[in-house]
This record gives structure tokens, sequence and C-alpha cells, in this order.
């Protein structure tokens, strides 16, 4: 218990220090400290990690999606779908594997939507989220994209995202 609580004070010391941080002009630095926020799990740091999402630098926006995925608070869920109509393709990836992991059935709807998304990486990362997320109704647009999707990676996701859904073996 003792090693519990001296614990949580470092790691909320160590959250308002590196939120403290988070002025300087580097980008480079700010996306480790948002690296680090993420890492370190304080959920008080959700607050600035969810701002620096909403960041006019995508380097920054794409790490704090990924520091919203690895704090692992579902209260990012609705800041995450937002994310999805961001305009580069690699931090809607990031904010599709971030729902995958902690968006349950309240992301369904936009990862779905996803499915028709022009970017095959944003594609793919929305089949392996509704795979992840068991989507019952996700598996009649798989069965569809299946029939009609001539990428052989592609292929496989559906494959294993159906068969984490349905359980089983699927060629």
């Amino acid at each position: 218990m003792h090693q519990q609580k001296h614990n949580k004070f470092w790691r909320k010391w160590l959250t308002r220090w590196l939120i403290s941080r988070l002025g300087m002009k580097s980008v480079e630095i700010r996306t480790y400290i948002l690296q680090a926020l993420g890492k370190v799990g304080d959920e008080s740091a959700l607050p600035v990690i969810l701002d620096a999402a909403r960041d006019s630098n995508s380097t920054i926006r794409r790490f704090a999606v990924s520091a919203l995925a690895d704090l692992g608070d579902v209260r990012a869920v609705d800041a995450l779908i937002d994310v999805l109509n961001d305009s580069e393709a690699d931090i809607r990836v990031a904010a599709v594997m971030a729902l995958g992991r902690l968006g349950g059935k309240r992301a369904e709807d936009a990862l779905i939507a996803l499915l028709d998304d022009k970017e095959t990486s944003v594609q793919a990362q929305a089949v392996i989220a509704l795979g992840h997320l068991g989507s019952n109704q996700a598996l009649p647009l798989l069965n569809q994209m299946m029939a009609t999707e001539a990428n052989e990676w592609m292929h496989r996701y559906i494959s294993q995202a159906m068969r984490d859904i349905e359980g089983g073996y699927r060629l």
C-alpha cells in the first residue's frame, strides 16, 4: 500500500513537471513530452493531451493521439472520433488504432465509416480495429469487402478481423 501511494505521488509530480514544459517552442521536445505523458499514465494529463490533439502542427497532433491511446482513458474516445476527420492520413490511422484499443461500441459507427476512406492505410486500420472490438455490425461490410477487395494484404486484414469477430478459422 505504501509503495502504491509513493508511485502515485511520483507519477503526479512527473506529470505536473512534464506539463509545465509543454510550452517549449521545439516541436521535437513537445512530442517527447506528449509521449512521456501518455506512458506515465496519469489521468490529470488528459486535458493537456486533448488540447495538443487539436494543435495546428500535424506532428504534435500525431503524438498527442498516440499519447491518448497510451493513457488509456475512455474519456478520450469522443475526441479521438473527432480526429478521424483530420486531413492527415497518418493521424487518422493513429486515431483508429487508439479507438481499436479503447473505443468500445461508441466508436463502431465512426470506424465502419472509415471502411470507405480514400487511404488504404486508414481502411486497413479500421478493419483491424473493428476486429479488435468484435464488431458484429461490421460483418456484412467486411464480407462485402472480402468479395470485392483486390489487395492481398487487405484480404488478410479482413479475414483476421472476421475471425476475431466470429471466432474460429476463415480462409
